[in-house]
């Protein structure tokens, strides 16, 4: 009994002891999860294509985060997710995730200075104010 995942084809084995998160982290499939199986954070929803049968219905935590959007979109918690049978997997929106944050990283540049002068840049809490101070080169 394999776990398939579209579009990646990959597939993986079945182990009601695990969940799909637990499942997908040990075999090195990317699911985004800010919680870690908590859950509180819906990042690692994930669509069933078929096979819903072989999954027991969410329980109250995962239907408190994900409502009754489930019946409709097919979309369930990773982390929450234990399968008994064959099931496949849509990890379309993961994917996204996956490479949405890739970009991000790809985008961030540090600012260059091109002023001798060393800057120090300070922030006094409770205020979203920065101040940029030059002090004076030290010999």
């Amino acid at each position: 009994m394999k776990i398939k995942f579209q579009p990646t084809g990959q597939e993986i084995a079945v182990d009601p002891s695990k969940t799909l998160l637990q499942l997908c982290i040990d075999n090195k499939i990317e699911i985004k999860s800010i919680c870690k199986g908590v859950p509180s954070c819906t990042e690692c929803r994930v669509k069933i294509l078929s096979g819903e049968h072989n999954v027991l219905p969410p329980e109250k935590n995962e239907l408190q985060l994900i409502g009754t959007n489930y019946f409709l979109d097919q979309k369930r918690l990773s982390c929450q997710m234990r399968c008994f049978g064959p099931v496949t997997i849509d990890l379309t929106e993961q994917l996204q995730k996956l490479d949405k944050n890739n970009q991000k990283k790809k985008d961030f540049k540090l600012p260059v200075h091109t002023s001798s002068m060393p800057h120090e840049i300070t922030a006094t809490q409770s205020t979203l104010v920065l101040e940029k101070k030059n002090t004076p080169a030290k010999d």
